[in-house]
């Protein structure tokens, strides 16, 4: 049933599904830090998302066909669960996604590391989605680097979503403390 939800109650939006989409919280395997069992002190997925979306600049790491690391400074958008960033398909890191959709993305703000592993994907956004992503930009960009994207350049697949499948955040002064991994239930 396109364009509809599973149980047909109406047309399904990209932020209805994403915000179904929340992560279940637990304690990562560090063998030999000491980290907790407990989940008293983990951090909290609205501080991660809050953080996360105020980060000015993100470093997204992907695979070089030799299997040599790669990594690139991104402006992005986190926006209903989603990341989205923009470039083109010529680039090193837009061919290395071509072949191997699988990322890591890393920022830290607010006092927090966070790396968020995904997928990801080209994509031309619907009107929607697109007006949403434009403010987003604009907010973050406008005022210091006086850039605003226009839809037209996400044309032709210019843009590229990442959907999380797991998450990992922590405060830089409680490291062992407040080590939190976030599993994404897969749609």
């Amino acid at each position: 049933m396109r364009g509809r939800t599973k149980t047909g109650q109406g047309p399904a939006s990209s932020r209805s599904l994403a915000a179904s989409r929340s992560p279940a919280a637990s304690r990562p395997h560090i063998e030999g830090y000491g980290i907790p069992k407990t989940k008293r002190g983990m951090v909290s997925w609205n501080d991660v998302s809050r953080a996360f979306g105020g980060v000015p600049r993100y470093w997204i790491a992907t695979t070089d066909v030799d299997g040599a690391p790669h990594v690139q400074q991104h402006w992005g958008v986190f926006s209903d669960g989603r990341f989205f960033f923009e470039g083109g398909p010529n680039t090193r890191w837009a061919r290395n996604l071509a072949r191997d959709p699988r990322a890591v993305v890393t920022a830290e703000r607010l006092g927090l590391a966070i790396m968020l592993e995904g997928s990801v994907r080209a994509m031309t956004p619907d009107a929607d989605l697109a007006e949403r992503l434009v403010k987003g930009f604009a907010r973050k960009y406008q005022r210091t680097d006086a850039y605003t994207p226009s839809p037209e350049n996400w044309a032709n697949d210019g843009l590229r979503e990442m959907t999380p499948v797991r998450a990992f955040a922590w405060r830089y002064r409680s490291f062992v403390k407040s080590a939190t991994r976030f599993a994404f239930a897969r749609s």
